[in-house]
């Protein structure tokens, strides 16, 4: 049955111009650091540079920023260039009218982190099984005994993984410095990817999948807000319901066989063969706005031309489509469905529809006889 799930699965569609975006960057990055200096030597705090610092300050920076803010990230960036597809432009739009798109670009932000963390930990497991990596740590000023508390403050999260916990002697082992005399052998420079590996899935992988979780439930919890405000209705109809449905009766009895299809929702193609009042035959037929250019939106909505725009009965009129029918005349036509065939329309639907038609002097509400509900 349609409700507010619609809306919500459609919002959380992943935009992959921006998850590649995020994959390539942590690719890049994993590969620049893990290939290490002429001699294969990787420096231990580079590491912790990419998997620790960049996703914390990163996700600092995001929460603080969607509290205090617009709600700067990734995805918010990378919208401002011209790489979306025009239904994703379609749907920030959406976001934006709700007042949700902080959220929205949150949570595409967090699926190209973990895209990020995907391509580093592949990274580095072909690396480590294909090349012999050495992690070693340089300091001009520091020594093992300063580094130390730090990394363990790091490694508590997993302190039950013995092999994965730095140590005071492992530093000592894999500090490369002029000033060392010796070393105890190249085995003991790899025992560090198991500290790596540790911090890569809890602080880069498992923090993003949190954060994913929780935005996708404040979505939801917002969505389900939303539908309840403004489609919320009693519970049992009062005995005039009859009576007030006359007010939406069809205001016009007849469609003209000359009216431009405007197919608004995408609606497919035979479910509106069900009806035959319309001429699907007419070459001047625009069918699904998602797939439609900007300049096939533009086109339409100053076309002088009637219409019938066609929509989704169950899917409340947003800013999006009032804004689009500001210049235009003609019908609108709100249909329910589903496998069996075209459904009538609930009660509450089309009450909303006929606020909303109300609203605009050039356009009349059409409802089949057969669609309207008793």
């Amino acid at each position: 049955m349609p409700n507010s799930n619609i809306a919500y699965d459609s919002s959380l569609k992943i935009v992959w111009p921006i998850v590649l975006a995020g994959g390539f960057i942590g690719l890049f990055l994993s590969w620049f650091v893990l290939t290490g200096d002429q001699l294969g030597r990787v420096n231990l705090f580079y590491l912790l540079l990419v998997y620790l610092f960049i996703p914390v300050v990163s996700v600092i920076a995001s929460l603080f920023s969607l509290v205090f803010g617009k709600g700067i990230n990734l995805a918010r960036l990378l919208s401002s260039i011209p790489i979306l597809p025009y239904q994703t432009k379609a749907s920030i739009r959406k976001m934006h009218q709700l007042n949700l798109d902080k959220y929205w670009f949150l949570l595409q932000s967090q699926m190209a982190a973990i895209a990020f963390s995907i391509a580093s930990l592949m990274t580095f497991f072909i690396l480590l099984l294909a090349t012999d990596l050495n992690f070693v740590w340089r300091s001009t000023i520091l020594v093992p005994a300063n580094i130390l508390p730090l990394l363990e403050f790091i490694a508590l999260p997993w302190n039950y993984w013995e092999a994965a916990q730095p140590s005071l002697a492992l530093l000592e082992m894999t500090q490369d410095s002029r000033l060392a005399s010796t070393h105890n052998g190249l085995s003991d420079y790899s025992v560090w990817w198991k500290f790596i590996l540790a911090t890569q899935l809890c602080y880069s992988l498992l923090l993003r999948i949190f954060l994913v979780s929780w935005t996708r439930w404040w979505l939801k919890r917002s969505f389900q807000t939303d539908f309840e405000q403004v489609q919320q209705m009693p519970e049992h109809q009062s005995n005039n319901q009859q009576e007030e449905m006359t007010e939406l009766t069809p205001q016009i009895k007849t469609l003209k066989r000359s009216l431009v299809i405007n197919n608004w929702d995408g609606i497919p193609t035979e479910v509106l063969t069900l009806l035959p009042e319309l001429d699907l035959s007419n070459d001047n037929v625009w069918i699904n706005r998602w797939l439609g250019s900007e300049e096939q939106l533009l086109k339409m909505a100053n076309l002088k031309d009637e219409q019938i725009v066609i929509v989704k009965a169950w899917e409340g009129p947003l800013g999006e489509l009032e804004d689009f029918l500001q210049q235009g005349k003609g019908v609108i036509l709100p249909l329910d469905w589903d496998d069996s065939g075209l459904l009538q329309s609930k009660f509450n639907h089309l009450q909303e529809w006929q606020r909303f038609v109300n609203t605009l002097p050039n356009w009349e509400l059409y409802i089949p006889k057969k669609l309207i509900p008793v």
